[in-house]
């Protein structure tokens, strides 16, 4: 099938329940709300994206791509594993800086995150940041009245998440190669979906081999066009976004993590986890842990 039928295939979908599979796919979403002293300095590069609303006050965020600045009710948008250096200015007549985010993360099929595919603007202005603002603050007002799993919830969650997803997509811009890189992803799709669904065991190249009808150069080709990766470094990438997740939505020991997301040890799992994250896995826990008390208010809407 040629890359543009491919991509057609779900173009010329008339009815939502004949796709194969949901090709958009939440994996991750957290919303919080907090006050923030003045001038706190926030490191850190995360495998989801975020929005985030300075409710008062500024932010003033580093990125490798330049400087983004958030104000009074003015969102921060920003993909997963770019470093980021996040500052926080009260505004000077209130003297507090109020700030309101969501976490995310969306696949493509499960094999990559929607925003490589997709570059989402930096920050919005005033108006825009008001409707993402609403949508987050909707979003609290779900998570302080769950008490245990409510389906309802989910629906009503998954649906704010959706909404806030086309709202940041239609401010994007497609990446360089889109529609190329759409139709290598359906092309190697069973592979990719064997990794996710094995990615706690050991895997190699031969084993990715005997999954899949392509020959080690072209394997590796194909990866490359696609991620800028080889195999073995997508298979990495994976176990690390895994790990992380885990990291800040459970209270497995680390060690626990490491062989749930295929690492040998606990060592080369921290290793690794470093190079990628520039922090320990034990560093971003405990930090988690003090921005989760820091963002724990609730604001009534």
């Amino acid at each position: 099938m040629s890359a543009i039928r491919n991509i057609r295939r779900y173009r010329d979908v008339q009815n939502w329940g004949d796709l194969p599979e949901a090709p958009i796919r939440l994996e991750h979403l957290d919303a919080g709300y907090g006050e923030i002293h003045d001038g706190w300095v926030h490191t850190k590069t995360v495998p989801f994206g975020i929005i985030a609303q300075a409710v008062e006050g500024t932010y003033i965020v580093r990125t490798p791509r330049g400087l983004i600045t958030a104000s009074d009710g003015e969102v921060f948008i920003t993909p997963p594993n770019m470093p980021l250096e996040i500052t926080h200015r009260c505004r000077p007549d209130t003297k507090r800086m109020m700030i309101r985010f969501a976490h995310f993360r969306f696949s493509f099929m499960g094999a990559v995150d929607l925003f490589d595919l997709y570059d989402p603007t930096g920050s919005s202005d005033r108006q825009a940041g008001l409707v993402y603002g609403d949508l987050i603050q909707r979003m609290l007002d779900i998570k302080a009245q769950e008490q245990g799993l409510s389906f309802p919830n989910w629906a009503h969650k998954s649906m704010l998440a959706f909404r806030l997803l086309g709202l940041v997509l239609d401010s994007s811009v497609p990446r360089e190669g889109y529609e190329t890189r759409l139709a290598q992803l359906q092309q190697i799709q069973p592979l990719l979906t064997f990794i996710v669904q094995h990615i706690g065991q050991p895997l190699d190249i031969a084993t990715l081999l005997s999954h899949c009808n392509y020959s080690r150069s072209a394997l590796f080709s194909l990866f490359r066009s696609a991620f800028g990766q080889t195999p073995m470094e997508y298979v990495k990438s994976q176990r690390l976004g895994a790990a992380f997740r885990k990291l800040i939505t459970t209270s497995l020991p680390v060690a626990e993590i490491a062989g749930e997301t295929g690492f040998a040890n606990s060592f080369h799992f921290s290793r690794e986890f470093k190079a990628r994250f520039h922090k320990t896995p034990t560093e971003v826990r405990k930090e988690n842990g003090i921005w989760r008390e820091k963002t724990a208010g609730y604001p009534r809407g």
